[in-house]
């Protein structure tokens, strides 16, 4: 396949203002409602993709407050990107649905595949917290006969060593997804989120990538949760061939502030 650079950017949590971050309830931090909390941070995200060349995108989830999807779909809009979008936990399909339309392969989740050349791209949908019955049958079907995939998901699926692991955030079901993953002949590359850090671990037949919040990092070596606001970025993937290459990109809130005066 020819040379294809994807940039990978999650949990913007636009409109939504951390308020502690010493502990996860129901698998989720805590917010309050600030209109224009991480707006700064996403449009300098888009704004360096675009100023690369990158012209396709894949969100990883948590878009943020209800009010602020509308918003976010009009400002992608404004960037000439190939747009793909997955679900976060704080992401709810009847909200997104309405401004990002695509063909779902199960009833109720925002998933779907698509083949670039040799390369096969799977998206799925963990807004719940889990993948779910339904949705590991199909994307078992979808790995069938299927040598090299990429794996878009919010949740991770292989265990991290830190604190929000631990912590009631993981994805309930990821041990019979993991399995399901291994027992497959496929090459699984993962790019997720969720945990607001970058780590890249591996289990035979898997790679798993977590890419960096756009929003604020969680510390991932830390005996107790703590967040560093001041940090953000994303990820590039370029695939060429059977080869496939990763960059982390990581920005700061000094860098925002010095490009608006």
């Amino acid at each position: 396949m020819a040379k294809t650079t994807i940039a990978h950017f999650t949990d913007t949590h636009l409109g939504q203002k951390l308020v502690m971050a010493d502990a996860i309830a129901g698998g989720k931090m805590r917010y309050d409602s600030e209109p224009e909390e991480h707006w700064d941070h996403l449009r300098r995200v888009l704004d360096d993709i675009a100023e690369r060349g990158i012209s396709r995108i894949v969100f990883g989830g948590d878009i943020g407050t209800a009010d602020s999807v509308p918003r976010f779909f009009e400002l992608l809009e404004r960037y000439d990107f190939e747009i793909s979008v997955i679900l976060g936990n704080h992401d709810a399909y009847a909200n997104v649905r309405q401004y990002w339309d695509c063909d779902n392969a199960v009833e109720g989740k925002l998933c779907y595949s698509r083949i670039d050349g040799s390369l096969k791209q799977i998206f799925i949908d963990t807004s719940v917290g889990e993948l779910g019955g339904s949705q590991r049958a199909w994307l078992a079907d979808e790995l069938v006969s299927v040598e090299t995939a990429v794996l878009f998901a919010h949740h991770p699926v292989l265990p991290l060593d830190t604190p929000v692991d631990k912590s009631g955030a993981a994805l309930r079901d990821r041990e019979e997804t993991r399995s399901l993953l291994l027992d497959s002949r496929c090459k699984i590359s993962i790019f997720c989120g969720h945990y607001h850090m970058y780590d890249a671990t591996g289990d035979a037949n898997i790679r798993q990538f977590v890419t960096p919040s756009t929003s604020y990092q969680i510390v991932k070596a830390s005996e107790t949760l703590q967040t560093d606001p001041e940090t953000f970025g994303y990820q590039m993937l370029t695939f060429e061939d059977a080869r496939m290459e990763t960059q982390t990109v990581m920005l700061t809130a000094d860098q925002v502030s010095r490009r608006s005066r």
